[in-house]
């Protein structure tokens, strides 16, 4: 992000705000961490945070902390509405376009609010007030990382956030060895291990948990 838009989220954050922060649909870790860490992050700031999925996410996802208060669309559509109506800011996190949130894109088109994109995917579709998008980044869970950096938020990165983020980064990166996992993705990843991600915890319930 330029220092421009930055001024811009800083001024958009500077008071209360009712924010929902939406993942894809068929959310993956990527999403789930994401939405969560961020969501994390700005409840520390005051805000009232609601996250919201499209639909249901696997079990093995279900471990990370605070899942249980991800709203389900396809379960509680009222209440997602309302939300929505309700809401200031509304982020979207690991997509490039709405209608990657299935029968929820109707309700992000319907509301009043403005949007702050978060993604890594190539070709975002210009809807936002501040479009953060890096093609190079390993995942939005990282780019989250970095957007709490421009916010000068890192002071208040804790356990259940450096989970969420890691998590994210883990799953998107195929446990660090696709190309676009970098030394600064390497730096992010020992910053939140510092914070308190249990790595070697996190692998094991992502990926171990599966009976044969």
């Amino acid at each position: 992000m330029n220092s421009e838009e930055i001024l811009i989220l800083k001024q958009a954050l500077a008071n209360t705000s009712n924010i929902v922060i939406v993942g894809h649909k068929n959310p993956d870790g990527d999403a789930i961490g994401s939405c969560l860490g961020l969501a994390n992050f700005l409840k520390q700031l005051e805000h009232q945070v609601t996250v919201v999925m499209p639909n249901d996410f696997p079990e093995f996802l279900k471990w990370i902390p605070e899942t249980q208060t991800i709203i389900n669309y396809e379960q509680h559509r009222d209440n997602v509405k309302n939300c929505l109506s309700e809401a200031n800011l509304v982020f979207t996190l690991d997509f490039n376009a709405l209608n990657r949130t299935g029968d929820l894109a109707q309700e992000l088109m319907a509301t009043k609010a403005d949007f702050i994109l978060i993604d890594h995917h190539q070709e975002p579709d210009d809807y936002a007030l501040v479009t953060y998008s890096d093609v190079g980044m390993s995942s939005t869970s990282e780019m989250v990382y970095h957007f709490i950096e421009f916010m000068g938020g890192l002071n208040l990165l804790n356990k259940e956030i450096a989970t969420q983020l890691y998590v994210g980064i883990m799953t998107d990166t195929g446990s660090f060895r696709f190309p676009a996992t970098t030394a600064a993705t390497h730096r992010v990843i020992a910053h939140l291990i510092e914070a308190g991600a249990p790595n070697s915890i996190i692998h094991q319930n992502v990926y171990d948990t599966n009976s044969p």
